[in-house]
C-alpha cells in the first residue's frame, strides 16, 4: 500500500489510483474552500452552528478525524455547483464501484431524529443539467438499536444509499423511499456522461444543533482502485536527505560492530 501525505491536497489521488491497487491519502489542514484538489468546507453548507474541523478528539487510525458538530455539517471534496461546466468534475462516475467510511456518535450527541442517528457519507453528482447526490445513512443499514456511543463504525461497499436529486427531492417508488448498492444506482440510473463533482461527509439538516459525531478513512473504490482519505492533524515529519546518510552509516557501524563482536565471542570459546 502507498502512503501519500500532503496539507489539505488530495485530489490529485483520485488519480494516483489509476496506477495503484490501493493508495492512502492523509488529508491534513482542511480549513479553506474545497477544490478538485482539496478537501474543506463550504461555509453556507454548514448551518445551525455547524461545524466540521479535523481534530484530535477522536483520533483514527493516526492522529485525528473529522469532528462534526451542529444541525447541519459538510466536509468535503469537490464543489457540486455549477452546473455542468461549472461543477469540479473527479472522474467519471461510470468508474466508481464502492464507498464507504468510518463513523463514530460522541458520548454527548443529542440528535432531532433518533438517538443513533448517524453522519452521512455522500458522493454527488453531475449528469447533464441534473444535481444529484447518492447518500448513505445508517437508519438504512441496521444501525438503529446496534450503536453505542464513542466507539468507531465501518460502512461496507456493499451497503445501502439513496438519491437526492436537487429539485425533486429523495427518489421513491410507490411512494416508498428507493435504496439500494451505489453500484446499482450508477449502472441503472444515470448517463454515460456522469462524473462525481465532489464526496463529502456530515449531518443532515434536522439534527439540532446539539448534534455531534466524527468521520474517518473516506474509502472510494474504483475500476482502477481504492483511495483512502484518512484525516490527521499532522503529518509526521520525513527526514532529509542527510539525516537519511547519517542514520544509514549508523546502521552500517553497528552491524560491522555487532559482526565483531560475534567473531570475539566465537573466539573466546572455540
Amino acid at each position: 500500500m502507498h502512503i501519500l501525505s500532503h496539507a489539505a491536497v488530495s485530489a490529485a489521488a483520485l488519480f494516483v489510483a489509476a496506477h495503484a491497487q490501493a493508495a492512502t491519502v492523509v488529508v491534513t489542514g482542511a480549513t479553506g474552500l474545497p477544490s478538485a484538489n482539496s478537501w474543506g468546507v463550504i461555509p453556507t453548507e454548514n448551518t445551525g452552528g455547524g461545524s466540521a474541523v479535523i481534530t484530535t478528539t477522536a483520533a483514527r487510525s493516526g492522529n485525528g478525524s473529522v469532528e462534526l458538530k451542529g444541525d447541519r455539517t459538510r466536509f468535503q471534496e469537490g464543489i457540486q455547483y455549477g452546473g455542468a461546466t461549472g461543477a469540479t468534475n473527479l472522474m467519471a462516475l461510470s468508474t466508481v464501484t464502492g464507498l464507504a467510511f468510518d463513523w463514530r456518535i460522541a458520548a454527548d450527541s443529542i440528535s432531532g431524529y433518533n438517538v443513533d442517528y448517524t453522519p452521512a457519507l455522500r458522493l454527488l453528482v453531475q449528469d447533464g443539467s441534473q444535481r444529484s447526490e447518492l447518500v448513505w445513512e445508517g437508519v438504512y443499514n441496521g444501525t438503529y438499536g446496534n450503536t453505542a456511543r464513542d466507539t468507531w463504525y465501518s460502512s461496507s461497499f456493499g451497503d445501502n444509499f439513496y438519491q437526492f436529486v436537487a429539485g425533486a427531492g429523495v427518489t421513491t417508488a410507490g411512494g416508498s423511499q428507493v435504496n439500494k448498492t451505489l453500484s446499482s444506482w450508477i449502472t441503472q440510473n444515470y448517463s454515460a456522461n456522469a462524473f462525481v463533482s465532489g464526496i463529502s461527509v456530515g449531518n443532515g439538516s434536522g439534527a439540532l444543533p446539539t448534534y455531534h459525531a466524527f468521520a474517518d478513512n473516506v474509502a472510494l473504490r474504483t475500476t482502477s482502485g481504492t483511495t483512502t482519505f484518512n484525516f490527521e492533524t499532522a503529518v509526521a515529519a520525513v527526514p532529509e536527505p542527510a539525516t537519511w546518510a547519517m542514520m544509514l552509516v549508523g546502521f552500517g557501524m553497528t552491524g560491522a560492530a555487532m559482526r565483531y563482536r560475534r567473531r570475539k565471542v566465537r573466539a573466546v570459546f572455540a
